[in-house]
């Protein structure tokens, strides 16, 4: 046949209402109006322009009025405005869809499969893949006797070099598309991409499907996968309108839900801008620009974040420093434990959905194999993206693929940076940047400042030493002497002496064993007995699986002695004793109301401390390291010999037992500016005030700035002995609480 490729009008009214389709000779030209041309029978593919003209709009129009619109002419008619709404293409060819699927590996939007495919202008797949099948086309040679092709829905055929008929073939699609359609707007926009720039109308060339993208969110770069561009097909079109209807790209990333990391589906937006912008200004961008400019830092920074990403899935404590993300938004600096499985089991119906990136066919059915567990459809054998789903952070300890043309650390790349800890100071959960988290600095050596007897330390060693190994799931088993499996497995601890007297030893345990601190109130637990078995449950269940340190700071409403008069406090109490017996792990409890605690605790408690009243040797001791301590972390403050030697060695000072919170307070007095005028601001104020200060001078703390702080506590002290008549520990041993010092046998 002398034609094989048909065209053919579209007329649509004002409403965008279909007039009707008439065939057309060749390339619609508005400025020559040419006769239809005969429709052959063999057809390689079908080119359809849809005029949008100024019809009025009637949805419901007859037939003999549509005869009448085409007898009086619609594109000669000068009372009709004519412009071209959109075009697409209609592919027939057995050996142009056979091409193409060899072509095309990854193209979600459109099915490659049938009997024929409908691409819209601006023909997105075409422009992405021209450079491919322009060099597939190049394999032809004259000299060749032909290769059999496969049908296109046999995805594991290979098309070594391209034969006669699609080498004609191809030419003419890529003849219209390129000479007819695009002309010189897609040579235009590639010589702007070699100089960052793009356009609106060609910034679809930017996002191929497969295509990894860099988005930027809260000031910092994730990177992406493009699945695919939902594209204006008016875009090219004399009748552009005014408003042009954004881009609208689809994403996907990894992420975790909990159990599994997979790809997660995400939509973005670009608006319609004018002119030229630089493609790296864009929310999304395609990563190479950065790449080639920093010889891939930035891709290297990204692929770290991914692997820390990564690593930290599967719980560990950290040091965060830096905004929450979230709701919150707040800065924050301190220690959390992060374990984004453990959030998700107690928020419910908060895990991102995974695994329901839509890009392996229409109507897939999940499959039940032990590779999909019902997850997902199963991927095709040579589908793209199939190691990216359904990946277990217990079992894949990595996530490396090193013959991967993605690149080796693709994976860690796409991974999230979206974290959630729980923050150990307040017991509440936060939403995690990755970048911000840090490994804590340890101090291992911090029970060695503890006041207390060399022999007492040792034997807090000891017990907790099995702790000490960071990483929980290689805790040795310890030997139990109970006969019940699983009962009195823990190391329990009760701490009892006045307020404040050492009672922060626990954080140096934690410290010791390198291990989380998880300091509870009764405000986390409750005191009702059925909420209270819960919270401890919920704890001591995190706890364990933390290996974490656990305090229950002042624990006396659930040490107290049960009367039989108070059923409410006995079931408070039995159940919390039955929750310890079963806890495994290091739990301190405090008090300092021993006296009134019930015996039932004695059998479950293995090591009673008690701490008494700070010895003027031991003050001393604390108050030196709070000297080293300041010094260490205030390097601008002076502290002067006066006032060294008034707090080491006034007798006023020595008179007071202070114990070891409040000789920490007067520090923090000097540290922080409190709700009060505290020491530090007298020095700091004094400092300000000075006239000729130099830039290397700093505040000075002066005696006169103890003086203050130590009045201020005596005052008070003395005012609470006047008005009880006794001091403080005369009045906890007429309360039967604790006996003091002075009584102590």
């Amino acid at each position: 046949p002398s034609s094989i490729v048909t065209y053919c009008l579209e007329y649509r009214d004002s409403g965008n209402n279909i007039i009707t389709t008439v065939p057309w000779a060749g390339p619609f030209d508005s400025s020559v109006i040419r006769k239809n041309a005969e429709v052959k029978q063999l057809v390689i593919f079908n080119v359809t322009t849809v005029l949008e003209t100024s019809v009025p709009s009637d949805p419901h129009r007859y037939a003999h009025e549509t005869e009448g619109l085409l007898q009086d002419g619609i594109i000669t008619n000068p009372t009709i405005d004519v412009g071209v709404h959109s075009t697409r293409i209609t592919i027939f060819s057995k050996s142009l869809l056979n091409a193409l699927a060899h072509v095309v590996t990854y193209y979600p939007a459109e099915r490659l499969g049938g009997e024929y495919i409908q691409l819209n202008a601006p023909f997105t797949l075409i422009g992405h893949h021209l450079s491919e099948l322009e060099a597939y086309r190049a394999t032809y040679r004259e000299d060749n006797v032909g290769s059999s092709q496969p049908d296109a829905a046999d995805h594991e055929s290979v098309l070594p070099i391209c034969d006669k008929e699609t080498f004609d073939q191809l030419g003419l699609l890529l003849h219209f598309v390129k000479d007819s359609f695009y002309k010189d707007r897609l040579s235009d926009e590639l010589a702007r991409h070699s100089q960052n720039r793009c356009t609106f109308p060609m910034l679809w060339l930017l996002f191929k499907p497969g295509e990894t993208v860099y988005m930027e969110s809260g000031g910092q770069l994730s990177a992406y996968v493009v699945q695919y561009m939902q594209v204006d097909r008016t875009l090219l079109s004399s009748t552009s309108r005014k408003f042009t209807h954004p881009y609208i790209i689809q994403l996907w990333n990894l992420d975790f839900n909990g159990t599994f990391v997979g790809r997660r589906s995400r939509t973005v937006t670009i608006a319609h801008f004018d002119g030229e912008r630089q493609v790296t200004s864009l929310k999304i961008f395609p990563g190479h620009f950065i790449d080639r400019q920093d010889n891939g830092k930035t891709r290297k920074h990204l692929e770290d974040l991914g692997q820390k990403w990564y690593e930290l899935l599967q719980g560990k404590q950290v040091f965060y420093s830096g905004e929450f993300l979230g709701p919150s938004k707040r800065q924050y600096q301190g220690r959390i434990y992060v374990d984004p499985a453990s959030y998700f089991a107690q928020h419910e119906y908060t895990a991102p959905d995974i695994c329901e990136v839509e890009d392996m066919g229409d109507g897939l059915a999940k499959c039940l194999c032990e590779e999909c567990r019902g997850w997902k459809p199963h991927p095709l054998p040579d589908f793209r993206w199939a190691a990216y789903d359904l990946l277990d952070p217990r079992v894949d300890k990595d996530l490396e693929l090193p013959q991967s043309p993605e690149g080796a650390h693709h994976r860690y790349l796409l991974c999230s940076r979206v974290l959630y800890g729980l923050v150990l100071k307040s017991r509440t959960w936060e939403e995690l940047n990755v970048a911000y988290c840090q490994e804590p600095k340890v101090n291992r050596r911090a029970i060695d400042s503890l006041v207390m007897p060399e022999a007492r330390k040792e034997m807090i060693r000891a017990l907790v030493q099995k702790y000490t190994d960071p990483t929980p799931d290689k805790r040795s088993k310890s030997w139990g002497a109970d006969f019940i499996e699983n009962k009195g497995e823990g190391q329990i601890f009760l701490l009892h002496g006045s307020p404040g007297v050492g009672k922060t030893f626990v954080k140096c345990i934690a410290e010791y064993t390198g291990r989380a601190l998880l300091s509870l109130t009764v405000g986390d637990i409750g005191t009702d007995e059925v909420v209270m078995e819960k919270q401890l449950s919920k704890w001591f269940r995190l706890a364990e699986q933390w290996g974490a340190v656990m305090l229950i700071d002042e624990a006396d409403v659930y040490l107290e002695r049960r009367q039989i008069t108070d059923l409410k406090r006995n079931s408070l109490v039995s159940v919390f004793l039955r929750c310890i017996e079963y806890y495994r792990g290091i739990l301190f409890l405090t008090t300092n109301r021993v006296g009134h605690f019930d015996d039932a605790f004695i059998s479950r408690i293995h090591v009673v401390i008690r701490y008494d009243n700070l010895s003027e040797e031991n003050r001393r001791t604390i108050w030196e390291q709070f000297f080293d301590k300041l010094a260490d972390e205030r390097h601008d403050f002076v502290v002067t010999r006066r006032a060294k030697s008034y707090v080491l060695e006034d007798e006023v000072i020595s008179k007071m037992q202070w114990n070891g919170r409040e000789i920490r307070n007067g520090i923090r007095f000097i540290l922080f500016c409190m709700a009060f005028q505290t020491a530090v601001a007298l020095a700091e104020y004094r400092f300000s005030q000075k006239p000729d200060k130099s830039k290397d001078d700093g505040p000075t703390l002066d005696q006169r700035d103890f003086e203050q702080v130590c009045n201020m506590t005596r005052d008070f002290k003395q005012y609470l002995t006047t008005v009880h008549g006794v001091d403080e520990e005369d009045r906890a041993f007429h309360a039967k609480a604790r006996v003091g010092n002075l009584r102590r046998p």
